[in-house]
């Protein structure tokens, strides 16, 4: 009996949960024999001393601590106590003093596979003793007992297989083999299962062999002819040809051997497999196909056994990066060398998600470095298709595929749209200020990132004097020297200009051509940079032209890989839109130019070349906010009314323009004075009192009154002029200009009536 078995039988036993009946007789019979009131079976289990089988005694079960038989189990031998009264191991034990009363003891060990786990008892309530015999007859007793609880336990087992097998889906087959095989037991479901009569089969009536294909009897012949040569366990497939059906089984089949290795027995197992082989015809054909698509569609697969570390590829896979398919490795080192530094970490960490049970597949997309250096975008699928009993995943299959082309064209669009973001960008940025080299220098890195580049400037070109010269906007801060740390300083100041072209940056301005060079010194004008500019590798030079004229140039330097035409293509956008902004910043520059020129004109009176009163009073109320001194003042021709008619206004016109010229030319730089209309002339001092600036005043009175307009040699004019002036002070009560000038007006009225050719101050 097996350990799990004497386990069961043990735990039945003591669960009173196995039939006794015949051993409760069989221990009265004895009890009769031997001429004592009881006799038990027992079992000692934890703190127990179970009786399982009893006769005389009512009692289902005693401590452990009080058992007689657990020297029975500790010794594994007999024990015969004649008179426990005089045994002082036992006579004060509490069965001895108290019930059952024992008196007398005799005890054999019982055991299962000869492990002691109990004992047969005969109990005496008066002293006995035993002969030798009646010991042996008491063991052989034991063992009888052993070998029909053994037997009973397997009847019960067997007819629990029974009952299980009669619902199972398994069949049961058992053949003898004597020179040739003969079906001993058949399971009796094998009708529900696979519609074949037990009773044919087993009276022979019906052969096994007679009911399968040929093809499968030849199977079956090759399956017993490996079991005749030692072969002890064997599964195959068959394929039965039933009346009105086909069916397929799946048999297991275990051969036994006598002593000398001579094969006696088959006993096989045998499940209805129809719909499992259907599946797999299924599966394979479906395989099948899949094989032959693969082989024609673009996707290359991959089969990663993970404990070995190999990882099996097919040619389609190898040809995606121009591998050959005969040498190619399978270790998984070798593949994740050939993936691109940017993305193996996320590569790593979405594989590490897959294989924990995080994710239901694996997938992402990644650059792998093709044969001859460039690198192929891959999208990959994959999922784990095999784990051990813990979960740890033991293999993982997926396919590849190459999406260079989708990727390339995506990249291409996404840059298309940032192109198209930071040039409205740049546009947005220069209708709100204005200012067009900051609207540069904020798309500069952008320009720098779309082009894959590492320095770009973006220039205007001027003409000095009729030389050009290449005005910077916005340049990359490469400070790699003094030189250049200077110009990025004159950058900062809006004073950076490149004046030699004798380089790639020139050739372009020179040629109004796009200038591509990848090879540092092999371009015809690859003679270096401008002064100070730090050195390059790589470079494209893009001309910047509105209605076919040159006005401008994008550089762009040290790209990782060549330029080619197509970055010239893709950034055209950008030069026509900066085009675009140059015109517009030509054409407002222009527009604020002829505005200024005619706000010029506005406030300027054209006789005599002074300001207009329209502009002396915008300035003149600009100084009434001012807190410091400053004098206010009119000045009026005397006698111009005469002039003009005794003279002409020729002779007029030439008076107000000498007149007018005379007072800005004794002014200081920061007063200033205007032609009020007429004769009459307007004057500010600032930061001036009557004390600091009388002297000044008078001057240009005595100035005005020693010019002469020579007619002819016998006509010449004298000019004065009279002047009013009020000194205006911070401490005086707030007024307007227009109320200081009335007030400068008063005393210029004065002056006149006065007898003219005088200063008079307002009091």
């Amino acid at each position: 009996m097996d350990t799990f078995a004497k386990v069961e039988l043990t735990q039945d036993l003591v669960e009173s949960s196995f039939p006794l009946t015949d051993l409760n007789t069989l221990l009265a019979s004895l009890s009769d024999y031997f001429e004592v009131p009881i006799t038990l079976v027992t079992v000692i289990e934890g703190q127990w001393q179970h009786l399982i089988a009893k006769h005389g005694i009512l009692a289902d079960r005693t401590p452990e601590q009080d058992a007689f038989c657990k020297s029975l189990i500790k010794h594994n031998k007999s024990l015969l106590v004649p008179d426990t009264a005089l045994d002082e191991n036992y006579a004060n034990n509490p069965l001895v003093t108290g019930e059952p009363y024992i008196r007398s003891y005799l005890g054999v060990p019982f055991r299962l596979d000869d492990k002691p786990i109990g004992g047969v008892c005969l109990i005496d309530t008066k002293p006995k003793n035993y002969a030798e015999r009646d010991v042996h007859l008491l063991e052989t007793i034991s063992g009888l007992i052993t070998n029909i609880l053994e037997l009973q336990k397997n009847y019960s087992l067997y007819l629990e297989d029974q009952e299980l097998i009669r619902f199972s889906p398994i069949v049961l087959i058992k053949w003898k083999y004597n020179n040739g095989l003969r079906i001993r037991t058949v399971s009796p479901n094998i009708e529900r299962v696979i519609g074949i009569d037990a009773f044919h089969l087993c009276s022979g009536e019906l052969h096994f062999e007679d009911l399968l294909t040929g093809p499968s009897v030849e199977k079956f012949h090759f399956n017993l002819q490996n079991h005749l040569d030692g072969l002890e366990a064997s599964e195959i497939l068959l394929e039965m040809a039933l009346d009105s059906k086909q069916i397929w089984i799946r048999m297991i089949t275990v051969a036994h051997f006598n002593h000398d290795g001579r094969m006696t027995s088959i006993q096989a197992f045998i499940t209805e497999n129809t719909a499992q082989k259907y599946t797999e015809d299924k599966l394979n054909e479906t395989n099948r196909q899949m094989r032959l698509l693969l082989e024609a569609s673009e996707l290359g697969t991959w089969d990663w056994n993970i404990p070995a570390d190999i990882n099996k590829v097919n040619k389609k896979w190898c040809d995606m990066l121009g591998i050959e398919f005969e040498y190619v490795e399978t270790s998984v080192n070798y593949f994740r060398q050939l993936i691109h530094p940017a993305d193996r970490s996320h590569v790593e960490r979405d594989l590490a998600k897959h294989l924990q049970g995080l994710t239901d597949a694996y997938t992402t997309s990644y650059r792998m470095k093709h044969a001859d250096g460039h690198w192929v975008w891959i999208e990959t699928y994959g999922k784990v298709v095999e784990r051990d009993n813990s979960g740890r995943a033991l293999r993982l299959a997926g396919t590849h595929r190459d999406i260079t082309y989708r990727m390339e064209a995506q990249l291409q669009e996404r840059k298309q749209k940032q192109l198209l973001s930071f040039i409205s960008k740049a546009q947005s940025a220069y209708l709100k200020t204005g200012d067009l080299s900051k609207s540069c220098r904020e798309i500069l890195e952008e320009l720098i990132d779309i082009a894959d580049s590492q320095f770009a400037l973006i220039g205007e070109l001027e003409h000095t004097a009729g030389v050009p010269r290449l005005f910077i906007h916005a340049i990359s801060e490469m400070q790699w020297n003094d030189l250049s740390s200077q110009l990025v300083q004159r950058y900062y100041d809006n004073d950076l200009y490149f004046t030699d072209f004798n380089n790639l940056f020139g050739s372009v301005i020179l040629t109004g051509k796009t200038v591509i060079s990848n090879e540092r010194g092999k371009h015809p004008a690859s003679k270096g940079t401008p002064k100070g500019h730090p050195r390059i590798s790589k470079f494209l030079g893009l001309p910047i032209k509105l209605n076919g004229e040159l006005v401008g140039m994008i550089g762009l330097a040290n790209k990782f890989f060549d330029y080619t035409e197509e970055d010239a293509r893709f950034l055209q956008p950008l030069v026509d839109s900066l085009a675009g902004l140059y015109y517009a910043v030509k054409l407002d520059k222009e527009r604020q130019e002829a505005e200024n020129k005619l706000l010029e004109l506005a406030m300027t009176d054209t006789l005599s070349g002074l300001p207009n009163r329209r502009a002396f009073m915008e300035k003149a109320a600009e100084v009434g906010e001012i807190s410091f001194p400053y004098l206010i003042g009119m000045v009026d021709i005397d006698n111009f009314k005469s002039i003009n008619d005794t003279y002409g206004h020729d002779a007029g016109d030439k008076a107000i323009k000498l007149i007018a010229y005379t007072i800005k030319d004794a002014l200081r730089s920061d007063d200033f004075t205007a032609r009020m209309g007429g004769e009459e002339f307007a004057f500010v001092l600032l930061d001036a009192t009557h004390g600091s600036s009388s002297a000044l005043i008078e001057t240009i009175r005595e100035s005005i009154s020693n010019l002469e307009i020579t007619l002819s040699e016998e006509e010449k004019i004298r000019l004065t002029v009279s002047i009013g002036v009020k000194a205006v002070l911070p401490e005086m009560e707030k007024m307007s200009i227009t109320g200081h000038l009335n007030d400068a007006d008063k005393a210029l009225y004065e002056a006149k009536h006065t007898g003219k050719n005088k200063v008079v101050w307002f009091e």
